[in-house]
Formats: C-alpha cells, sequence, structure tokens
C-alpha cells in the first residue's frame, strides 16, 4: 500500500524514473536538504506553527506547557539516528525534542514534518503532559509510561496529521510516507532477527531495498532492534494501526454523533493504558 502511495505522488509531480532514482531526485530538492543545523530547527518550528493554527478543530485540552526544538548534543549526534523528546521537568518547564543537527540530507530532514507531529503536538508532548498534570489519575499513573500505548499515540498523532491536511506539500508527503515505510519495515526486521534466526546483514538489506535510510542510519537502528531494545520498535506501526481500529469501531457505534475531538479527549484523559485496557475504556465511554 506504501510503495503504490509512493509509485502515485511520483506520477503527480511527473517523475518517470525508479524508486530508486526518485530518492536521489529528492535528495537534490531544496525542502530535503538542510544547509545547517539552523536550517533543521527551522524547518521543525514551521511545522509547530501549523499545527498550533489547527489545534483546537481536533482537541479539546491543550498541553499546560509550553515546547520548542533544541539541536541534540553533537558529542551525542554520531550515535542516534533521529534525537529524542524530554519532558518538562524542574529546571526546564518546557518540553523539548532534542533533533539531530548533523545529518543534512537524511531521513531526518525528508521526513521533518512528521518527526515534529510525532514527537511534540499532538504526539509525545501533548499526551505525555496531559497524563502528567491529570488529577484524577493516582500518582503510578502519572508517572507511568506505557510503550504500546507512547509510541502508539504518537505514530496515530503523525497519521491524524496526514489527515489533517498537514502534508499538503508533495515532498512533505512523500516524507511522510518514507517514515511510514520505515516504521513498517521495522516489523520485518525486528522479527527477523529476534524471532526468525535473520544475520544483522540480511536485515541491513532489507532496509536498504525498502528505506531511504542513509547507511548510518540503517547501521544504528538495526543494532537498537536487535540487542539494544528489541521488540520496542514494534509499538510504533502496531499501535498506530490498533487506534485506528478502535476509532472505527467508535465511528461505527456513534454514527452522526461521532466527533474526533471526544474521541481524542477519551483517550488523552485517561492517561497511557495497554491497548486492550484502552479498548475496554473506549468500549465504556462510548456507549451505543
Amino acid at each position: 500500500r506504501i510503495q503504490a502511495d509512493m509509485a502515485e505522488l511520483r506520477r503527480q509531480l511527473g517523475f518517470t524514473g525508479t524508486s530508486a532514482e526518485f530518492a536521489a531526485h529528492l535528495r537534490r530538492q531544496p525542502g530535503a536538504v538542510a544547509a545547517s543545523a539552523d536550517d533543521i530547527g527551522a524547518k521543525m518550528r514551521r511545522y509547530k506553527d501549523r499545527i498550533e493554527q489547527r489545534f483546537d478543530e481536533f482537541f479539546a485540552v491543550r498541553s499546560p506547557s509550553e515546547y520548542d526544538l533544541v539541536r541534540l548534543s553533537p558529542a551525542l549526534e554520531g550515535s542516534m539516528t533521529w534525537g529524542y523528546y524530554e519532558s518538562p521537568s524542574a529546571t526546564e518547564k518546557r518540553g523539548l525534542y532534542y533533533f539531530n543537527g548533523s545529518k543534512l540530507d537524511s531521513q531526518a530532514v525528508i521526513s521533518a514534518a512528521s518527526l515534529v507531529y510525532h514527537e511534540l503536538v499532538p504526539g509525545h508532548h501533548l499526551h505525555l503532559t496531559l497524563q502528567a498534570t491529570n488529577e484524577d489519575l493516582p500518582p503510578v499513573r502519572k508517572f507511568a509510561e506505557v510503550n504500546a500505548f507512547n509510541e502508539a499515540w504518537a505514530e496515530y498523532a503523525a497519521t491524524l496529521t496526514g489527515e489533517m491536511g498537514l502534508y499538503d506539500d508533495p515532498y512533505d508527503r512523500f516524507g511522510r510516507l518514507s517514515m511510514d515505510a520505515f516504521l513498517t519495515c521495522r516489523l520485518v526486521v525486528d522479527t527477523g532477527m529476534n524471532a526468525l534466526g535473520w544475520s544483522w546483514e540480511r536485515a541491513k538489506d532489507y532496509l536498504r531495498a525498502h528505506t531511504m535510510c542513509a547507511e548510518g542510519e540503517i547501521e544504528s537502528d538495526t543494532l537498537r532492534y536487535s540487542c539494544g531494545i528489541p521488540a520496542q520498535s514494534l509499538a510504533y506501526k502496531l499501535g498506530d494501526e490498533e487506534i485506528l481500529r478502535m476509532r472505527q469501531k467508535v465511528r461505527e457505534r456513534m454514527g452522526e454523533r461521532f466527533s474526533l475531538r471526544d474521541f481524542h479527549g477519551a483517550i488523552l484523559g485517561a492517561g497511557g493504558l495497554p491497548l486492550p485496557v484502552l479498548e475496554w475504556h473506549l468500549d465504556r465511554v462510548f456507549v451505543g
């Protein structure tokens, strides 16, 4: 499905070459290559501004904390493909996404919009800060991290923003599809190495064939799947699919009464939950 969507987008752009040739072409486009780390940060902040303009149409409650993007320490950039999100703390009141500013022509630049929506709003920053300040939750629930929920919600957020029309630039759209392909490939290479006896080289070859990741990204990510944090990466795509399935179930139950704002409020208002418990919760909130 993702490859078909990519092929259709290439057709719309008038590109007649192969997918590999388009990947090379894409990396020569102004929106896909950054001149400096500051350029990456500026590009990401544009996507932050865009979601803020549409937020209230889809969500009833905003995060109580400000958020921003800062460059990752250069000493860490060689060992980290993307970056990471850090929640507000006693010493830093903002939620911050630390982005890798050293890879100026990488997947992280092409997929900048998808990364911002996954890591910040309406992704990790929104759900984690709402959970941490939810006075209806006991402390163990406020600060619990449920990997399947956390990555499910953040990836659903990146999918939702596509439905909101925030990937209207065709190269942003291709970047989102590229990220979607990358996350889907994780399901193959993680289980391949950890359950099916794949070698490290076979996993790397699979990512080379089916993603736009640079070689350094492929090296670091396959190490993560094999012996860093096995199975953690499965949560992203599987969780996104689960929330979309639950949403369709609620939509069919509610009919014309269905509201995305209510659906999102029901999920975020409960804090992080194992996905079967989340479905149990939604079944009781949305009684047909």
